[in-house]
């Protein structure tokens, strides 16, 4: 499985609990900390995984489910939670499943630009991805590919296809130069490029919209695009001779 290494990293140095309180950036970072050793996240020479620890034997093994994605999101909302800075409710999802969410707000219910700022700052550092969630990631952009193509978007699945080919030793080695325990906002991740398609997607149908209720309101019209030109030239000119 190669060497490992633990994925928890120290908050800033020398600055006091009360400091850390009152400090966002601190918070979000902790809270990322707290979600790594919960999910048990370690680093191998392959990449990210999440592991659990057996106490009989004294190590840690990988988890047999490496979808850790809600339970590390949700260990960030439980620290914030303990900091005083998020409230706890559960929610049913579509298939009648219970789970947790937390709210950036205080204990006593109210929303505070501390409580908001702590959960930015916890959002913004990107869950390191295991294999098989990469993978799951990688599938999805391939379906969005094939979805775009149908509907008639032609940049939208090459795009995505190109960047679902990416093989996750890439993702890996991005992530490594970048540094594991840089809490940067600028790591990349395999859910960026469907956002940063998926904008191009509404933009590129947005056009075709656009475009089609021209095209509706010049057949309506009787007119031809030539004819709508040279109605509004006669229109302008007609308006500055007078």
């Amino acid at each position: 499985m190669g060497s490992k290494k633990s994925a928890s990293s120290s908050s800033k140095g020398g600055m006091s609990n009360k400091s850390a309180k009152t400090n966002a950036v601190v918070q979000g970072k902790r809270a990322d900390e707290f979600a790594r050793k919960a999910v048990g996240l370690t680093e191998t020479k392959d990449g990210y995984m999440g592991t659990t620890y057996d106490s009989a034997q004294g190590k840690s093994f990988k988890s047999g489910n490496q979808m850790y994605g809600a339970t590390y999101n949700e260990a960030r909302g439980r620290y914030l939670a303990s900091q005083g800075l998020a409230t706890a409710r559960e929610v049913t999802d579509a298939l009648g499943n219970v789970r947790t969410v937390y709210d950036p707000k205080n204990a006593d219910g109210t929303y505070t630009d501390m409580s908001r700022m702590s959960a930015l700052e916890a959002r913004a550092n990107k869950t390191p991805l295991s294999k098989e969630m990469y993978d799951s990631q990688q599938k999805f952009k391939a379906g969005i590919g094939v979805v775009a193509g149908f509907m008639g978007a032609p940049l939208i699945p090459s795009l995505m296809f190109k960047s679902a080919a990416t093989p996750y030793s890439t993702y890996v080695n991005q992530t490594r130069e970048q540094g594991f325990y840089n809490f940067s906002t600028t790591q990349t991740s395999p859910i960026d490029d469907v956002k940063n398609v998926m904008s191009k997607v509404k933009e590129e149908f947005a056009d075709k919209t656009k475009s089609q209720k021209q095209q509706k309101y010049l057949a309506n019209s009787g007119m031809t695009s030539t004819d709508k030109g040279r109605n509004l030239l006669n229109t302008t000119g007609s308006t500055f001779s007078k």
